[in-house]
């Protein structure tokens, strides 16, 4: 239990402090920043807003980004719900505000974490990401540049430790790999932040066709 609050810890807060001062940085007040961080939670869509802010907002494209970059979601709790017959409705509607990428690689890789664990864990992810945006905004003026855009890269640090302990093995390491690539590709190319979905849906398809493949074998 207490790893996990490290491993949040060492992500959440170097990342909320990094996007906490690109958004300073771009001279976001900081009213809107803390705001973003309580209302919206999300780093990929708080970055995507940091995009509509510097070239103009329209809320309507803000709004499909949001729900295009959150749809990966809606393959994380069913799957939180599966493995935890014992939740219900109303556990379920307590815990997805709340649910990021990290809680739920954390939730499914540690079964034994139950419903009020999972809460506790959930809420602290969500006031350590909003203290590090607000520590964000504070350091700017005083910490170089370059220190803060080493802190974003803790984020990716903490999912990729989370994501290479579950590959057990051949077709989980393959649809890995094929999301990665797909990802770092998207990246490379300056795609948008919506191109996330592309290698998300692709991982889902290649890990669908690899484990009917080898029921197939087995049968």
């Amino acid at each position: 239990m207490h790893s996990s609050y490290v491993a949040i810890t060492t992500g959440y807060l170097p990342s909320g402090i990094a996007f906490g001062a690109l958004a300073s940085s771009l001279h976001v007040p900081y009213y809107f920043t803390a705001a973003l961080s309580i209302f919206v939670y999300s780093g990929a869509v708080q970055s995507a807003f940091l995009g509509y802010w510097t070239i103009g907002i329209d809320p309507l494209s803000m709004v499909f980004t949001a729900f295009l970059l959150n749809l990966r979601h809606t393959f994380y709790g069913p799957h939180i719900e599966h493995q935890r017959p014992s939740l219900g409705f109303s556990d379920i509607l307590s815990l997805s505000p709340l649910l990021t990428d990290e809680t739920y690689a954390i939730s499914v890789s540690r079964p034994e974490l139950g419903k009020r664990g999972m809460q506790s864990l959930y809420i602290y992810a969500y006031l350590i990401w909003i203290g590090g945006t607000v520590v964000g905004n504070i350091l700017l003026k005083s910490v170089p540049p370059d220190v803060i855009g080493a802190l974003a890269l803790a984020l990716p640090a903490l999912f990729l430790g989370l994501l290479v302990p579950r590959i057990e093995h051949s077709e989980g390491l393959i649809v890995a790999v094929v999301s990665g690539i797909i990802a770092v590709a998207g990246r490379f190319l300056g795609l948008s932040d919506i191109f996330i979905i592309v290698p998300i849906l692709s991982g889902l398809l290649v890990g669908v066709l690899l484990v009917k493949k080898r029921s197939a074998k087995n049968d």
